[in-house]
């Protein structure tokens, strides 16, 4: 058994910028798509980082559940059924963390179905602010809807790398000059030449992941990804599109997320998978290569079959 994708939604544009809006609304789309209510949710993992006003408690993961009603009182419901809430922040690579830490619950029987939800906004919830020079994440959310299933189909092991060095890029609220505006500030710093690091640690993770997975050696070759999308985060408008160059790789062998304004950061792999599937870009691939590159830096890559051992898509 894997874990696999059952549904995936993105948070419309509401106008709110609103965090916890775009998350909980992408995750009611998600389980809406896959014909279930609220109640059939067992956990939810939320991953955004940055939250309306820099809420620090509560959890926003339980702020969100109970935006979406997730067994509120699972005393009064039909099945007495508790649901559990966490944040797992890990900036980019928190959708897949999410990922390994869903699949973990989902495998021991702890969870029958784990929605992953993420988004980002400028802590004023000012959508003029997001996307800018100053907050270059996108206002903005997603979900992903994860179940077991049986079959070749769904995710393979997330694996991890890092590199040494300054953390690349820093979000951090200046306490001293923030002053009575702190709630609505935040300041984003990114290192000059990050984007080069980034791309170096896309391109070994890639390497990593294929090694590990299918035995491929370091020199790889652009062989090693036939019939493979890669689906990756987005730091710059073309980050996608130079990670399949350097790979050797056509630009259309990665998928680069259109209309949306800055970096979706924590949504960028479920709003690449889902632009990807809507524009029928998974047909002819038998496997996605999801990448996501963050602040640390760190990294982490997974393998997702699309079909099942005997080649035919499920």
């Amino acid at each position: 058994m894997a874990t696999v994708i059952t549904a995936a939604a993105l948070g419309p544009a509401d106008g709110t910028g609103s965090a916890i809006g775009f998350a909980a609304s992408a995750g009611a789309a998600c389980l809406r798509q896959a014909g279930l209510t609220p109640a059939d949710v067992d956990v939810l993992i939320n991953t955004g980082v940055y939250r309306d006003f820099n809420i620090v408690e509560p959890s926003v993961a339980a702020l969100i559940q109970k935006r979406i009603g997730i067994n509120p009182d699972y005393l009064h419901a039909a099945d007495k059924r508790a649901a559990f809430s966490f944040d797992l922040m890990n900036g980019a690579c928190g959708v897949l963390n999410a990922v390994q830490a869903g699949g973990s619950l989902l495998a021991a029987g702890s969870a029958r179905r784990v929605l992953v939800v993420s988004a980002d906004t400028h802590p004023s919830t000012d959508p003029a602010r997001a996307g800018t020079a100053g907050f270059p994440y996108a206002s903005t959310g997603a979900a992903l809807l994860l179940e077991h299933r049986d079959g070749g189909r769904g995710f393979g092991r997330v694996h991890h790398r890092s590199l040494p060095g300054t953390h690349g890029v820093n979000g951090y609220l200046p306490l001293y000059e923030a002053g009575s505006d702190g709630r609505e500030s935040i300041v984003v710093d990114r290192d000059s030449g990050v984007l080069e690091r980034m791309l170096d640690l896309a391109v070994d993770s890639v390497r990593g992941c294929l090694a590990a997975e299918e035995g491929v050696d370091g020199a790889m070759t652009p062989a090693a990804l036939e019939r493979t999308l890669l689906i990756t985060s987005q730091p710059s408008a073309d980050f996608a599109a130079r990670l399949a160059k350097r790979l050797g790789l056509a630009s259309d062998a990665a998928v680069t997320v259109e209309g949306v304004a800055g970096d979706p950061h924590t949504s960028a792999l479920t709003y690449g998978f889902r632009q990807a599937q809507d524009t029928g870009r998974l047909a002819g691939h038998d496997r996605l290569l999801f990448v996501a590159v963050g602040a640390g830096l760190t990294s982490a890559a997974s393998l997702y079959r699309l079909t099942g051992g005997d080649g035919a898509e499920r």
